[in-house]
């Protein structure tokens, strides 16, 4: 069975939403924070040490020592029965289950409520982020260069900082809406954990083909040209497990 501290992290995420335990923004404009805010309480309450990484970092938190695991926080707003969409952004880093040599997690909410009222948790998924992107390779070595002379006097630069989307967590598994879920890979085989009960699997299969570089032409409208190559782990399976406390 796989040494993690995700499990007793779901646990204490899972005690806190069914007492009702809401996200309180810090102010009626606050996007990013309250998440995060109650994600750090339930650190605290299971003792563990944790890192709170900079904005554009990834992932938002390093929790833990042995072992030290990884933690990005998400949120988006549940109404009218459903997400307010289907996927998520990444802000300059591309998503991955691995980095530093390390486990990473995501950490994604629905919530309800709006402006400075606190938020109550409609559904949380905390699913090892290999559910989302496994090329471990190109998130580690990923970069956001500059291209400078830019410009009619060349004193200009583009700030090549790129936005990734990706489906999120209740796109992937649906009956997870409503409830809270831990995803994590078979291989971890921590269905023997007494805290939890198995509900699923889930599989996922890798593309054909992947991205290996565009062009932006700046001249012609934007336009893009995209060169696509095969990919190395094309048609490798990849199941998870998914639990409920």
């Amino acid at each position: 069975m796989q040494r993690t501290n995700v499990i007793d992290i779901s646990v204490e995420a899972a005690r806190a939403v069914a007492a009702r335990v809401a996200m309180i923004p810090r102010s009626a404009g606050d996007k990013e924070y309250f998440p995060q805010d109650w994600f750090i309480d339930r650190i605290r309450a299971v003792n563990l040490p944790y890192q709170q990484q900079g904005r554009n970092s990834y992932p938002d938190f390093w929790v833990g020592t042995n072992p030290c695991e990884g933690f990005e926080v998400k949120s988006l707003a549940f109404a009218n029965g459903r997400p307010a969409r289907s996927d998520y952004d990444c802000n300059s880093s591309i998503p991955s289950g691995r980095k530093q040599e390390r486990d990473v997690f995501l950490v994604f909410f629905l919530y309800t409520g709006s402006g400075a009222s606190p938020r109550p948790v409609h559904s949380l998924s905390i699913a090892h982020a290999d559910l989302i992107n496994s090329d471990h390779m190109v998130a580690d070595s990923h970069m956001n260069p500059a291209a400078h002379q830019f410009g009619s006097y060349g004193d200009g630069f583009i700030r090549n900082r790129k936005m990734y989307v990706f489906p999120h967590p209740f796109s992937l598994d649906p009956g997870g809406m409503g409830r809270c879920r831990l995803i994590v890979p078979s291989t971890w085989q921590i269905s023997q954990s007494p805290k939890l009960r198995q509900v699923g699997t889930l599989t996922r299969t890798a593309n054909a083909t992947e991205i290996d570089s565009y062009t932006v032409n700046l001249k012609a409208s934007g336009n893009l040209s995209i060169n696509r190559t095969p990919y190395r782990y094309a048609g490798h399976q990849y199941v998870f497990d998914v639990f409920e406390v």
